[in-house]
């Protein structure tokens, strides 16, 4: 009677103990699920903000990046098709998406300044003889919306219109037939590379009639 009872005891506890693992099993899958879930949402909103970044703005992220990416969307569908998420799958996953944008922003700002920088100290420079002032802070505040981009379209869009406006800025000079010569010599002096050989007959006539001879600043380099 009493091995009955205890016999009974036994098997009891193993069935509570299974369920028990069973329990803690799905409770870990389903944690595991989340991660794998967020990392491949996360992993699509990055793919379509480069993508969109890349057609408004002509940016393009490194070979290495891209080998990162293709890795990390292979290893997503390598889940899928065993079934479930492991652990270390959802681990790596969320991992690498970390550090995948951290890479893409690195070389996004990289990019930035290469593209922006110019043409908002351009837009400094030609201030002063700017029609409507106020359209150079406000073309100027646009593009360095791009510097804190963080994947929103919102920031992206803001840029792209502020290049455009600075374009029209520049264009809307009245520079006439020696814009081409004069542009080009704002944009050395944007760069900070602008000498005494650029200071043609033309430039400096310009300077002069645009009252702009005693902000220009020369130095030795």
């Amino acid at each position: 009677m009493l091995i009955d009872l205890l016999d009974q005891s036994i098997i009891a506890m193993k069935e509570i103990h299974e369920l028990e693992k069973s329990s803690n099993d799905v409770q870990k899958q389903e944690k595991n699920d989340k991660i794998y879930s967020t990392a491949v949402s996360e992993s699509h909103f990055i793919v379509q903000a480069v993508s969109n970044s890349m057609l408004q703005l002509d940016f393009s992220v490194s070979p290495e990046t891209k080998s990162r990416v293709i890795g990390l969307l292979k290893s997503s569908s390598d889940a899928v098709a065993c079934g479930m998420v492991q652990e270390s799958t959802a681990n790596y996953i969320q991992k690498e998406v970390l550090a995948i944008k951290k890479s893409i922003l690195q070389e996004w700002s990289e990019h930035y300044h290469k593209i922006a920088e110019q043409k908002v100290n351009m837009l400094q420079t030609v201030k002063g003889i700017a029609p409507e002032r106020e359209k150079v802070d406000y073309a100027t505040n646009k593009i360095k919306m791009g510097a804190s981009w963080e994947f929103k379209q919102d920031n992206l869009d803001k840029m792209k219109k502020g290049l455009q406006e600075a374009d029209e800025i520049i264009d809307n000079l009245g520079l006439g037939d020696d814009g081409p010569q004069i542009i080009e010599f704002l944009k050395k002096v944007a760069d900070g590379k602008a000498s005494v050989h650029d200071l043609t007959p033309v430039v400096l006539s310009w300077l002069t009639d645009k009252n702009m001879t005693t902000k220009l600043a020369v130095s030795f380099k």
